[in-house]
């Protein structure tokens, strides 16, 4: 079954944690617009591949990347949390990339 949820889900990322770094400064302005760049390859990525959504390790980046759009979504009412929800963003990334580089058969 193909599923395009991942796409999906890293499209909204990619608003919310380009929203978030608008309100954040130093470091966390940084690191937020690296996780940017970053979610727009994956995106690009996710795009383009015909990803199986009975896969245990795609269902398992859907649901990372769902997690990190709601911290983000918690994040932009209380800014103090913007750490905790860099690090969120940082695996939910990493567990998406790891599923697209397999599905690329890099």
């Amino acid at each position: 079954m193909s599923d395009h949820a991942l796409a999906e889900g890293l499209a909204g990322l990619a608003s919310r944690v380009d929203s978030l770094s608008q309100l954040a400064a130093g470091s966390d302005k940084e690191a937020l617009q690296a996780d940017s760049e970053r979610l727009t390859k994956l995106l690009l990525v996710a795009i383009a591949r015909d990803m199986d959504a009975t896969n245990a390790q795609y269902q398992d980046a859907v649901n990372q990347v769902a997690a990190a759009t709601t911290a983000i979504g918690d994040a932009d009412k209380k800014v103090q949390k913007v750490a905790d929800t860099i690090a969120m963003v940082a695996k939910a990334l990493d567990v998406a990339e790891k599923v697209l580089k397999k599905a690329a058969g890099v």
